[in-house]
């Protein structure tokens, strides 16, 4: 037997015996969930900051500290749900603004339109953005 037979031979009986309880494409998607649970786990404590009673001095700065505490980590958590929306939205815009540049027979101006509008704009949730202080600019700029 060769070693290639070997390896093919042993892959069978492993999973055959059991000991392989997933296939192969399965394991990216359950590294993928676990890194996903790791950094939620690690974010969730920073959310709970804004629950922390008020000092018996009553120091009003200490109160200040904990809200923008709060705030900065519930826009890192909408930051989270809103990039990989935009950076997707992106990709795509970047695809069709090649697209543009090869069906309009190199028309920059076209091209730079589609890329503005699909690449501009924010790519994170600051805490002005939660407030209404400062609007969330999902496209870029459009004349």
């Amino acid at each position: 037997m060769t070693n290639d037979q070997i390896k093919k031979y042993i892959s069978i009986r492993v999973t055959k015996s059991g000991l392989n309880p997933f296939p192969r494409k399965t394991y990216g998607t359950i590294t993928a969930i676990i890194i996903l649970c790791v950094y939620t786990i690690m974010t969730v404590p920073a959310v709970h900051a804004q629950d922390a009673p008020p000092p018996a001095s009553g120091d009003s700065t200490t109160e200040i500290a904990v809200s923008d505490t709060g705030m900065e980590a519930a826009s890192a958590l909408a930051t989270i749900v809103y990039f990989p929306v935009k950076a997707a939205f992106s990709l795509v815009g970047g695809v069709v603004g090649g697209l543009t540049y090869a069906f309009t027979g190199g028309d920059e101006e076209a091209t730079n339109k589609v890329w503005e509008t699909s690449m501009g704009g924010n790519y994170s949730i600051t805490p002005k953005n939660l407030t209404g202080e400062e609007p969330v600019h999902f496209m870029g700029p459009s004349e």
